[in-house]
């Protein structure tokens, strides 16, 4: 883990916001380079600051937290959105999922826990509670049930392209994982959107998760 991880706050309260900022910074290893207090600013604050992690609220003025994290998901900053929420229904999981997050957690949940999600974020990681990883085998054993899956028409470097853009990834920074050229990485992300019908970042997770890419660590 880099010495300075750079983190958003994107809260409505400012009190949630200090806390947040305390349990953060207290790391000695994790830095908030900004708050926001709804999810337009959020976005402006995203495009300038290009944090490795954004804390995301979801119930928010002007622009709720999913809304926001779908918007800055389709920019392709190579930032992973975490989403703090009070909600425990399953009826919240796929929204939040879909969107683009790459995991969400509780804020009933302890410092060390958020800690900890923090850390798999910043490391292209998925964390999410129990019930919400159920809810992705329950899709992946019905998305392996298909005759065909859009992955059994992938090679390696198609799938791998897939998990790391879904994981948050931009093209430059794929590129260097596997010693590709930029613009090869472009190319064969074109061809994925094309072959996978694939519009927005939003999309590329949701099937990287119902197909179990992002759940196996």
């Amino acid at each position: 883990m880099s010495a300075d991880t750079r983190v958003l706050i994107v809260d409505d309260h400012e009190m949630v916001r200090a806390g947040l900022r305390a349990i953060i910074e207290g790391t000695g290893r994790m830095k908030v380079v900004a708050e926001a207090a709804n999810g337009e600013d959020a976005i402006r604050l995203a495009k300038e600051h290009r944090p490795a992690v954004i804390l995301m609220d979801i119930d928010m003025p002007r622009l709720n937290g999913i809304e926001a994290t779908r918007r800055i998901s389709a920019l392709e900053l190579g930032t992973g959105v975490l989403i703090l929420t009070r909600h425990d229904h399953e009826e919240y999981l796929e929204p939040i999922m879909s969107a683009g997050a790459m995991g969400f957690i509780r804020k009933s949940r302890g410092p060390e826990d958020l800690v900890r999600a923090v850390d798999m974020i910043a490391a292209g990681r998925t964390t999410m509670p129990r019930e919400a990883t159920r809810l992705y085998m329950r899709k992946r054993q019905e998305f392996d049930a298909q005759p065909e899956t859009p992955l059994s028409r992938l090679n390696d470097h198609e799938r791998e392209i897939l998990t790391l853009t879904a994981r948050g990834y931009t093209a430059r920074q794929i590129a260097g994982k596997l010693h590709l050229a930029p613009r090869t990485i472009e190319n064969y992300r074109a061809r994925l959107k094309e072959k996978l019908e694939l519009h927005d970042r939003s999309d590329w997770v949701d099937l990287a998760l119902k197909s179990g890419l992002l759940l196996a660590e």
